[in-house]
């Protein structure tokens, strides 16, 4: 009896540890596919907003989003445009480029910035206004969350402040 106690106290032990390690591996999917079902989104200020039109040059593309507006009076994040080049391999070692950013036609800010190799430089971004559309934005590197400049993996990403 003593022995059988034993048995069973150890196989309750083992058995309770394999549902602490694998359990959470099992309901992970539940829960992944229980919110998927729901409305819930990530806010765009966070995402950058739904990309709007591409752009081809010879090696690169650049990615222009949908406005982001702001949303709240007192949220810190203001309007913005967010543009990605890729890949960052093929941009040229300065970009200069005069971009159509609400799809009139007409270009509504010249963006500059220059493109190191070195994934760990530290990026400025100039944006010089074209339109009343823009803020304009000199030597920016992260001021804010709607005016900044980073490299992610193999894409420079770029928000263009809106008025």
């Amino acid at each position: 009896m003593k022995r059988l106690r034993g048995i069973l106290g150890y196989t309750a032990a083992v058995l309770t540890i394999a549902v602490a390690v694998l359990g959470p591996l099992v309901w992970f999917g539940f829960f992944t596919r229980a919110a998927a079902k729901t409305s819930l989104r990530i806010d765009p200020a966070y995402t950058g907003g739904e990309p709007a039109r591409t752009i081809a040059r010879d090696s690169y593309q650049i990615v222009i989003y949908k406005p982001v507006q702001k949303r709240a009076p007192l949220s810190p994040i203001g309007s913005f445009v967010q543009i990605v080049w890729k890949p960052v391999s093929a941009l040229p070692a300065t970009v200069s480029e005069q971009l159509d950013l609400d799809g009139d036609g007409q270009p509504d800010c010249v963006v500059s910035f220059q493109a190191p190799r070195n994934p760990r430089a530290t990026l400025h971004v100039d944006v010089k206004p074209l339109t009343a559309l823009v803020k304009p934005m000199n030597g920016v590197s992260k001021e804010s969350f709607s005016s900044l400049i980073a490299r992610v993996n193999d894409t420079i990403v770029v928000r263009v402040p809106l008025r």
